[in-house]
């Protein structure tokens, strides 16, 4: 494996502007697992000619292949490019203007399944540190890619690079294996760190010092370093696939579905993703791929992505946003994508998923995942209107219109219990690492937050802690922290150099700077929670220059006690009624579950609001308008603002 090995600080990242995402125009496509020829033929009609391809030899978690076509992947060594051209040259044929974004499966075939003793798609931590898998996929991955550049190169706008479980580079096996027993030995030697020949088991994982659920570095600190290299074998493996195709391809832009940070609050460790930060930072690394999160996709809801999309932004990589919520019309086989349940809801939802790509200046694909997503005549025609609104705002890069911002802290979470440790699902036996009072306060970060922020009418962005000195923080009046549960004394200075001033508002959660990387004291956490830990309800207290809102119980932090807390801040509320509402200096959207009459409040004079599904004028020399919508309904609009 390629050696990486990159040494973060956090004053010496590298800003690069926005402006550089930005040097093409951003993207829309249509995907499905399936051929589905004629719905290719009609995306191409409606003005979307580029189609996401996936060069798979594996099936997917429900038995079915992720591919149609026979695999390319026989053996070692052994390429059959037939069922390339095969499939590439049946889209040309229903469209002959195709354009393609190329999926690339890594997982291990049946055959180099038996080979390794590893199936990437369950193991791929395992995989990766085989040096068997390594060789044989780096040398498919590179053949692969240059017979596709030969044939259909000028055809190609990216290539993406697709492993582990779901195809998305996480991982949920807690075992070891005597592969990453000597990856984890060769990681600590690297390191000058010496532990045991094995590397801490699910049992040893399972148990922390603190409450039974944050480790303490002093005695604990082999468990801390294990779930970073867990993370870094990931990325590692990121890495060496992007450099690959970056050389065979010539330089194309190359991504992954990976870095999701809000992904779900109960394994944020076990997901293995959290050394985003590093792969996004990557020069071989063009664009960081996501579905909306499979909680937050009802009606009424407000989605959003398991990226950390402001650390992509920071680094100038692009944001592909994958929409793949099941219509009303098919029966799904995954309980959790079941989101909508008629065709207003199908068309509302959707259109709401669109229009967070757009506000997000978002690549994204219309993700046909089995086929039959679309079909509905109207789903299509409301597709049809989104096209001209992303051809038009394809090169836009105003900025957000923000001033809630939730922060994402990987560092904190290697110190966290992953709550899958002490429980055993096929038992019945319900999450574990509890805290004396019986919940599991990791529950309380970054995706749950997020969902509640959705529910009452204020724009919120997601950046992560190191990208605190690098951001412009003017515009925010409330900071989430409620994942910062370790503070050395150099996050300590960032949080009073950038943060914790200009009579911001900081929300705590649980245990706020119980640790500071050497060691848990709960005595420290007064100094950010402005109480002692373990206060009951949620407390505001005024701070030198800030305010501190802090609960013991995440659960406290209900969307009602959310907006008392920003109302205070002096957060701008773009509605009366909670409402998901997404918004940039050229575009917002707001998305209803009841509709009716609504007035929206414009956090200065507008020049003109255009609704750009209808095409109409709503309002001009404005600051606030009213509007109907429907039930439900998703509003997308134009903005323009005096200078």
């Amino acid at each position: 494996m390629k050696k990486l090995v990159v040494v973060f600080s956090c004053c010496a990242y590298t800003v690069v502007s926005s402006a550089s995402l930005y040097n093409s125009p951003q993207m829309m496509a249509y995907r499905s697992f399936l051929p589905e020829l004629e719905e290719t033929a009609r995306f191409a009609e409606m003005g979307i000619p580029l189609r996401t391809v996936f060069i798979a030899n594996t099936a997917s978690a429900n038995g079915r292949p992720y591919c149609q076509y026979p695999p390319v992947w026989k053996g070692a060594g052994d390429y059959d490019f037939a069922p390339v051209d095969a499939q590439l040259g049946d889209i040309i044929k229903v469209s002959p203007n195709a354009e393609f974004n190329v999926f690339l499966d890594l997982n291990t075939p049946v055959w180099l399944t038996r080979v390794v003793r590893h199936d990437s798609y369950n193991e791929i931590t395992h995989a990766l540190s085989s040096p068997v898998y390594m060789k044989e996929a780096s040398n498919y991955l590179d053949k692969l890619v240059r017979y596709i550049e030969e044939h259909y190169g000028k055809r190609v706008k990216s290539y993406s690079i697709l492993c582990g479980h779901t195809s998305e580079w996480f991982e949920r096996d807690l075992r070891q294996s005597h592969v990453k027993n000597l990856a984890w030995r060769k990681w600590c030697r690297e390191r000058g760190l010496r532990y045991g020949l094995s590397a801490p088991t699910e049992s040893d994982l399972a148990t922390g010092a603190f409450e039974g659920t944050v480790y303490d570095p002093a005695t604990e600190q082999e468990k801390i370093d294990f779930w970073r290299f867990h993370s870094w074998v990931i990325s590692e493996g990121v890495l060496h696939f992007a450099h690959i195709v970056k050389r065979a391809s010539g330089g194309k832009p190359t991504g992954a579905d990976y870095g999701y940070y809000m992904i779900c609050d109960k394994d944020p460790c076990g997901v293995g993703n959290l050394d985003y930060e590093r792969v996004v930072a990557s020069g071989d690394f063009d664009f960081i791929m996501s579905p909306s999160t499979y909680s937050g996709r009802e009606i009424g809801g407000g989605t959003g992505s398991m990226l950390v999309a402001g650390t992509s932004r920071r680094y100038g990589k692009r944001f592909y946003y994958s929409i793949d919520q099941w219509p009303h019309s098919l029966k799904s086989p995954y309980y959790y994508n079941v989101a909508f349940h008629t065709l207003a809801e199908t068309i509302a939802g959707n259109t709401r998923n669109a229009a967070f790509a757009l506000v997000h200046h978002a690549d994204f694909h219309w993700f046909d995942m089995w086929g039959g997503f679309y079909m509905d005549p109207a789903m299509k025609e409301r597709i049809r209107k989104i096209v001209p609104i992303q051809r038009r705002f394809a090169n836009d890069d105003s900025a957000p219109c923000a001033d809630v911002l939730i922060v994402a802290d990987p560092d904190s979470a290697y110190g966290r219990i992953d709550p899958r440790m002490a429980a055993n699902e096929e038992l019945g036996e319900e999450q574990g690492a509890r805290c004396p009072e019986g919940f599991v306060p990791a529950y309380g970060c970054g995706e749950e937050f997020r969902n509640r922020i959705n529910h009452i009418g204020v724009c919120y962005d997601v950046v992560s802690f190191n990208d605190l000195p690098h951001i412009d923080m003017k515009p925010f009046r409330a900071i989430l922290l409620s994942d910062v549960w370790t503070i050395s004394p150099e996050k300590a200075k960032v949080l009073g150099d950038y943060v914790l001033k200009d009579g911001r508002t900081a929300v705590w959660a649980y245990a706020p700077g119980v640790s500071d990387g050497k060691s848990v004291d709960a005595k420290r956490i007064r100094a950010w929670a402005g109480v002692d830990f373990k206060t009951p309800g949620v407390s505001t207290t005024a701070m030198s220059g800030w305010n501190a809102v802090y609960a013991y119980d995440y659960r406290l932090l209900t969307p009602e006690k959310f907006a008392e807390v920003f109302k205070a801040a002096g957060c701008h509320f773009w509605t009366d009624e909670p409402t998901p509402v997404m918004a940039n200096e050229h575009l917002l959207a707001i998305h209803v579950k009841n509709g009716g009459r609504k007035t929206v409040h414009l956090p200065r004079k507008c020049v003109k609001v255009v609704d750009l599904l209808q095409d109409r004028v709503v309002a001009t020399d404005c600051i606030d308008f009213n509007d109907d919508f429907a039930t439900p309904d998703t509003k997308i609009y134009e903005t323009v603002y005096e200078k």
